[in-house]
Protein backbone atom coordinates (compact mmCIF):
# COMPACT_ATOMS: atom_id res chain seq x y z
CA UNK A 1 0.00 0.00 0.00
CA UNK A 2 2.96 2.21 1.05
CA UNK A 3 4.72 1.45 -2.64
CA UNK A 4 1.08 2.38 -4.42
CA UNK A 5 0.70 5.40 -2.30
CA UNK A 6 4.47 6.69 -3.32
CA UNK A 7 3.57 5.99 -6.94
CA UNK A 8 0.53 8.31 -7.20
CA UNK A 9 2.36 11.03 -5.29
CA UNK A 10 5.04 10.67 -7.63
CA UNK A 11 2.65 10.87 -10.75
CA UNK A 12 0.86 13.77 -8.82
CA UNK A 13 4.60 15.62 -8.56
CA UNK A 14 5.83 14.76 -12.33
CA UNK A 15 2.38 16.44 -13.57
CA UNK A 16 2.66 19.23 -11.53
CA UNK A 17 6.05 19.85 -12.54
CA UNK A 18 5.27 19.16 -16.49
CA UNK A 19 2.29 21.90 -15.70
CA UNK A 20 4.70 24.40 -14.79
CA UNK A 21 7.45 23.99 -17.24
CA UNK A 22 3.91 24.05 -20.14
CA UNK A 23 3.16 27.71 -18.21
CA UNK A 24 6.76 28.61 -18.21
CA UNK A 25 7.00 27.94 -21.65
CA UNK A 26 9.34 25.53 -21.73
CA UNK A 27 9.89 23.54 -25.56
CA UNK A 28 7.21 20.30 -25.49
CA UNK A 29 8.07 16.63 -27.01
CA UNK A 30 5.00 15.08 -28.30
CA UNK A 31 4.42 11.55 -29.16
CA UNK A 32 1.91 9.32 -31.20
CA UNK A 33 1.18 6.54 -29.34
CA UNK A 34 0.07 3.90 -31.98
CA UNK A 35 3.50 5.41 -34.33
CA UNK A 36 5.78 5.91 -31.50
CA UNK A 37 6.61 9.08 -33.39
CA UNK A 38 7.91 12.17 -31.35
CA UNK A 39 8.28 15.87 -32.77
CA UNK A 40 9.97 18.47 -30.93
CA UNK A 41 7.81 21.47 -30.42
CA UNK A 42 10.10 24.76 -29.36
CA UNK A 43 8.92 27.66 -26.94
CA UNK A 44 8.70 31.16 -29.28
CA UNK A 45 9.95 33.99 -27.03
CA UNK A 46 7.52 36.27 -25.84
CA UNK A 47 4.69 34.09 -27.13
CA UNK A 48 2.44 32.43 -24.77
CA UNK A 49 0.46 30.04 -27.21
CA UNK A 50 1.87 29.57 -30.23
CA UNK A 51 4.95 26.97 -30.24
CA UNK A 52 7.50 26.74 -33.13
CA UNK A 53 7.88 23.25 -35.46
CA UNK A 54 10.32 22.89 -38.14
CA UNK A 55 9.87 20.36 -40.96
CA UNK A 56 13.50 19.29 -41.68
CA UNK A 57 12.05 16.44 -44.53
CA UNK A 58 10.62 19.32 -46.72
CA UNK A 59 11.94 22.67 -45.34
CA UNK A 60 8.67 24.45 -44.20
CA UNK A 61 7.60 25.92 -40.21
CA UNK A 62 4.98 26.88 -38.63
CA UNK A 63 4.04 28.38 -35.44
CA UNK A 64 1.56 25.86 -33.43
CA UNK A 65 -1.18 26.38 -31.21
CA UNK A 66 -0.03 23.35 -29.01
CA UNK A 67 -1.86 24.92 -26.20
CA UNK A 68 -5.37 24.50 -27.97
CA UNK A 69 -4.60 21.51 -29.68
CA UNK A 70 -2.54 18.91 -27.24
CA UNK A 71 -4.15 16.14 -28.54
CA UNK A 72 -2.19 13.86 -30.89
CA UNK A 73 -4.41 12.41 -33.79
CA UNK A 74 -1.02 11.40 -35.76
CA UNK A 75 2.69 11.96 -36.02
CA UNK A 76 3.23 10.29 -39.36
CA UNK A 77 6.47 7.88 -40.16
CA UNK A 78 7.33 9.59 -43.10
CA UNK A 79 7.64 12.95 -40.71
CA UNK A 80 5.45 14.90 -43.03
CA UNK A 81 3.46 16.60 -40.54
CA UNK A 82 1.15 16.08 -38.25
CA UNK A 83 -2.47 16.19 -36.33
CA UNK A 84 -3.57 17.31 -33.32
CA UNK A 85 -6.93 17.93 -32.13
CA UNK A 86 -8.19 19.64 -29.41
CA UNK A 87 -9.47 18.11 -26.13
CA UNK A 88 -12.74 18.13 -26.40
CA UNK A 89 -12.84 17.11 -29.99
CA UNK A 90 -14.36 20.79 -31.55
CA UNK A 91 -10.92 21.52 -33.30
CA UNK A 92 -8.03 20.30 -35.28
CA UNK A 93 -4.47 21.40 -36.79
CA UNK A 94 -3.29 19.43 -39.87
CA UNK A 95 -0.12 20.42 -41.15
CA UNK A 96 1.76 18.70 -43.73
CA UNK A 97 4.38 18.64 -46.67
CA UNK A 98 5.17 16.86 -50.15
CA UNK A 99 7.04 17.14 -53.51
CA UNK A 100 5.65 18.89 -56.22
CA UNK A 101 4.72 17.06 -59.52
CA UNK A 102 4.72 19.59 -61.54
CA UNK A 103 4.36 24.08 -60.66
CA UNK A 104 1.13 23.81 -62.18
CA UNK A 105 0.39 21.86 -58.56
CA UNK A 106 -0.60 24.98 -57.39
CA UNK A 107 -3.47 25.86 -59.52
CA UNK A 108 -4.90 22.32 -59.36
CA UNK A 109 -4.95 22.28 -55.74
CA UNK A 110 -6.75 25.37 -55.33
CA UNK A 111 -9.50 24.27 -57.99
CA UNK A 112 -9.62 20.91 -55.86
CA UNK A 113 -10.12 22.80 -52.21
CA UNK A 114 -12.84 25.26 -53.94
CA UNK A 115 -14.41 22.13 -54.95
CA UNK A 116 -14.89 20.12 -52.03
CA UNK A 117 -16.11 23.14 -49.90
CA UNK A 118 -19.12 23.53 -53.49
CA UNK A 119 -17.28 26.18 -54.90
CA UNK A 120 -16.01 29.90 -54.53
CA UNK A 121 -19.31 31.04 -53.34
CA UNK A 122 -18.87 29.28 -50.61
CA UNK A 123 -15.89 30.71 -48.77
CA UNK A 124 -15.74 33.32 -46.97
CA UNK A 125 -12.55 34.06 -47.88
CA UNK A 126 -10.67 32.60 -51.27
CA UNK A 127 -7.36 33.81 -52.24
CA UNK A 128 -4.53 32.97 -55.52
CA UNK A 129 -1.25 34.07 -55.30
CA UNK A 130 1.51 33.06 -57.37
CA UNK A 131 3.25 30.75 -54.78
CA UNK A 132 0.32 30.01 -52.24
CA UNK A 133 -3.26 30.19 -52.09
CA UNK A 134 -5.65 30.58 -49.01
CA UNK A 135 -8.98 29.54 -48.02
CA UNK A 136 -11.85 30.08 -44.88
CA UNK A 137 -15.02 28.79 -44.98
CA UNK A 138 -17.78 27.78 -42.68
CA UNK A 139 -19.17 24.53 -42.14
CA UNK A 140 -22.12 25.23 -39.39
CA UNK A 141 -20.53 26.96 -36.53
CA UNK A 142 -16.96 25.31 -37.39
CA UNK A 143 -14.68 27.84 -39.16
CA UNK A 144 -12.62 26.30 -41.12
CA UNK A 145 -8.53 27.95 -42.28
CA UNK A 146 -6.41 26.33 -45.15
CA UNK A 147 -3.48 27.36 -46.70
CA UNK A 148 -1.13 25.95 -49.11
CA UNK A 149 2.27 26.75 -50.26
CA UNK A 150 4.68 26.08 -52.89
CA UNK A 151 8.64 26.37 -52.97
CA UNK A 152 9.34 27.11 -56.20
CA UNK A 153 12.19 25.98 -58.10
CA UNK A 154 12.63 23.71 -55.24
CA UNK A 155 9.82 20.66 -55.87
CA UNK A 156 7.86 21.00 -52.30
CA UNK A 157 4.75 22.03 -51.10
CA UNK A 158 3.36 22.74 -47.56
CA UNK A 159 -0.17 22.84 -46.45
CA UNK A 160 -2.58 23.56 -43.14
CA UNK A 161 -5.39 23.27 -42.28
CA UNK A 162 -7.04 24.53 -38.98
CA UNK A 163 -10.45 24.44 -37.75
CA UNK A 164 -12.56 24.99 -34.95
CA UNK A 165 -16.02 25.97 -33.21
CA UNK A 166 -15.88 29.42 -33.39
CA UNK A 167 -17.50 31.27 -30.17
CA UNK A 168 -16.55 34.50 -32.38
CA UNK A 169 -19.88 36.26 -32.66
CA UNK A 170 -20.78 40.66 -32.78
CA UNK A 171 -21.12 40.40 -28.68
CA UNK A 172 -18.63 37.87 -28.25
CA UNK A 173 -14.52 38.10 -29.11
CA UNK A 174 -12.86 34.73 -29.56
CA UNK A 175 -9.04 35.32 -28.89
CA UNK A 176 -8.80 31.97 -30.18
CA UNK A 177 -9.55 33.31 -33.53
CA UNK A 178 -6.61 34.99 -33.29
CA UNK A 179 -4.20 32.39 -32.53
CA UNK A 180 -5.30 30.58 -35.52
CA UNK A 181 -4.78 33.22 -37.65
CA UNK A 182 -1.36 33.65 -36.87
CA UNK A 183 -0.24 30.03 -37.28
CA UNK A 184 -1.79 29.86 -40.80
CA UNK A 185 0.17 32.93 -41.67
CA UNK A 186 2.95 31.57 -39.65
CA UNK A 187 2.97 28.92 -42.42
CA UNK A 188 6.28 29.23 -44.72
CA UNK A 189 9.53 27.63 -45.76
CA UNK A 190 13.03 27.95 -44.22
CA UNK A 191 15.52 30.71 -46.12
CA UNK A 192 18.12 29.16 -47.19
Amino acid sequence: MKNFSAKIILVFMALILARGAFAAGQDVTIKDGETGMTVELYAIPNEEELFFYGNQRFGYNVSVPYKYFTEVVLLPENEDGMILESKDGTGRFRVTGGYLLDEGELVESYAGALKAIGGENNASFAYLGDDYWELCWWEGETFHRRKFVIKSGEGVWCEIEIYNVSKNSEEHYDPLDDVIYNSVESLGFADE
